[in-house]
């Protein structure tokens, strides 16, 4: 078999796996499974490779991918659990009440929000955090919502290129290299879109302003926010100065790069864990549930990218599996 032919076995491999998942056939784990197999099949059957050698090359591929999906498992428990100990929450609410009757405070609070609640790198639980605590305050203020989603969106563009959000792992994945040190090269330029993407804010509250938005004469914004019993059962908000001072610690040692970019995120779990929730194991087993279980197949998917390199979509993030767990804890009781 020439390398025209395989080259060409390539191409049709990747365009087969890029229109599978434009057409939303299968889940991207199983399609970087189901043809690169297809391919390697095909490769031995016409000698140019040997079962041996298809072996090796998968093993070789899993082998460069367990960081990266070591990274993904414990970056989500990470910040799932700062979430439902409030550390977010209680840094919302300040910035909220700085805003008052300020059309473009409440913009650059819009910005400021979505790049505080995309730290996880889920774009599902960012919307679920920047939605119900700013479209209330553009409705009174007589505010234009699709210009909070796109000051939204535009900050979780920016803030998509940490190390544990998926197009960083993918592309450290493809390249052999921890995802930390591919986003050391980074930086700066991370640095420059977070500055555009505020510049864009206070551009785009200017705009409103123009339009007349603004609190009507004499009114007030009612920034009270009920939560759950279950939600007041996990928050935090007495340990809120531990939490960011370990959140601040977890992203200083990813900077400093000595160690691989999954263990900061291994230690801060184990300690989050135990001095949020103490040394209570029904307790763990639920928050580790609640916050992996959703994104459970983006391990897979990693993994098959490295054999056969194509274009992948993260899963969203499934806060309601929370639900699943209680109900699985109250028949174990």
């Amino acid at each position: 078999m020439s390398d025209t032919i395989v080259g060409l076995l390539g191409l049709v491999t990747i365009v087969a796996i890029v229109a599978t998942l434009f057409k939303s056939k299968t889940q991207p784990a199983i399609a970087f499974i189901v043809y690169p197999a297809i391919l390697g099949l095909i490769l031995v059957l016409g000698g140019r490779i040997t079962f041996d050698n298809l072996a090796a090359m998968i093993k070789a591929g899993f082998n460069s991918t367990a960081p990266t999906a070591a990274l993904f498992v414990f970056s989500v428990l990470y910040f799932g659990i700062m979430t439902d100990a409030g550390m977010f929450d209680v840094i919302i609410g300040k910035l909220l009440k700085l805003i008052g009757n300020n059309v473009v405070g409440v913009c650059v609070m819009t910005c400021v929000i979505a790049l505080i609640g995309h730290l996880d790198g889920g774009g599902a639980s960012t919307f679920c955090i920047v939605v119900p605590a700013m479209l209330p305050i553009y409705k009174k203020m007589n505010m234009r919502p699709t210009s909070m989603l796109r000051i939204a969106v535009l900050a979780m563009g920016v803030l998509n290129l940490m190390p544990w959000a998926g197009p960083t792992m993918r592309a450290a994945t493809v390249l052999g290299m921890e995802a930390g040190a591919l986003w050391n090269t980074i930086i700066p330029i991370q640095i420059f879109g977070i500055v555009l993407a505020l510049a864009h804010a206070v551009f785009t509250g200017f705009q409103e302003k123009k339009r007349g938005a603004g609190l009507p004469a004499g009114a007030t914004l009612d920034l009270a926010e009920s939560k759950s019993a279950e939600e007041q059962e996990l928050a935090r908000p007495k340990l809120f100065a531990f939490n960011l001072l370990l959140t601040l610690v977890v992203i200083a040692m990813l900077i400093w790069d000595v160690f691989p970019s999954y263990v900061p995120f291994m230690l801060g779990v184990s300690v989050a864990l135990f001095v949020n929730y103490g040394a209570t194991a029904k307790m763990h087993k639920k928050i580790i549930v609640c916050e992996y279980c959703g994104r459970i197949l983006i391990d897979p998917e990693l993994a098959g990218v490295k054999v056969e390199n194509g274009k992948a979509e993260k899963p969203k993030r499934k806060r309601s599996t929370r639900r699943k767990a209680d109900t699985e804890e109250k028949k174990e009781a």
